[in-house]
Order: C-alpha cells, then sequence, then structure tokens
C-alpha cells in the first residue's frame, strides 16, 4: 500500500512533469497544451452538467384574507371587480392568441397551405372546448346550488 502512494504523490507528478518538459524533444510544449485542453475540456463539461444540490424551499401561495363583518354589497363589489379583471386578462390573452394565428397564417400562405380550412377547423375545435368548458360549469353550478324546496301551495279557504 506504501508503494501505491509513493507512485500516486502529488510530489512525484511534479517531479515527473519537471522531467518531461526539461527532456529535449519537439512535442512536449504541443503535448502540454494537448493535455491541458483535454483536460480543462473534461472539467468544463463537468462543471456545466451541475449536479444535485439541496431541494428547492416550497413555495408558498399566500390568500388573501377577508373580514369576516363585510356586508354583502362589500363582497358582490369584490367579485364583480375580480370578474372584470380576469375577463379583461382573458380577452388580452385571446388577443395574442389571435396575433399568433395570424403569423402562422402568413407562414402558412407563404408556404402554399390551406390556412383557411385549417383555421375553419381551428376555430370549430375551440367552440366545441368551449361549450364543452360551459357544460362542465354549468353542471357543477348544477350540483353545487342549493335548490329551493317546493313549498306547499297555500289553500283557498
Amino acid at each position: 500500500m506504501k508503494e501505491f502512494f509513493r507512485n500516486v504523490s502529488p510530489v512525484r507528478a511534479a517531479k515527473d512533469l519537471w522531467n518531461i518538459l526539461g527532456a529535449p524533444s519537439e512535442f512536449r510544449f504541443r503535448s502540454l497544451a494537448l493535455a491541458i485542453l483535454v483536460t480543462g475540456g473534461i472539467f468544463s463539461v463537468m462543471w456545466q452538467q451541475g449536479g444535485r444540490g439541496l431541494p428547492r424551499p416550497p413555495e408558498v401561495i399566500y390568500f388573501e384574507s377577508w373580514r369576516a363583518d363585510r356586508s354583502d354589497a362589500e363582497i358582490i363589489a369584490g367579485n364583480i371587480a375580480a370578474t372584470k379583471k380576469a375577463r379583461a386578462e382573458a380577452a388580452e390573452e385571446e388577443a395574442r392568441a389571435e396575433d399568433v394565428r395570424k403569423m402562422y397564417k402568413a407562414v402558412g400562405a407563404a408556404t402554399g397551405l390551406d390556412t383557411e380550412a385549417m383555421d375553419r377547423q381551428a376555430k370549430a375545435e375551440r367552440e366545441a372546448e368551449a361549450r364543452a368548458a360551459a357544460a362542465r360549469n354549468q353542471a357543477i353550478l348544477d350540483r353545487s346550488l342549493i335548490k329551493p324546496a317546493a313549498t306547499p301551495s297555500p289553500k283557498a279557504p
């Protein structure tokens, strides 16, 4: 075991390097440059690979808390404002999606594709998805809403 560590010691490696560089050879500096490049390349690949570190801390989502003594008018006003904001964001997203569709239509027209047929098919698919989402939402509402109990009609005297 002692012999093994003597052969791989840093002092021994430095002496070997000094002997190799000191020996007269026309390839010594080319060999040194190649060795440095190969070693540097290996280490740069390892550096870019990264490694597993500590896991990311959990993302905490804070919910807005409301006062318990809010009036019905305040609740309705808050719901209306949130609905307007959500609809405005949906409209902006739809405008961006329409711009992207226009760009794809231009590229498709330039390459000779039938963009009108693809556009009609995509609109039909979007409408079908919208109808399915509306049906799902209505089903959820039907299950969730409390239906008034049938009240017996007062008998006339």
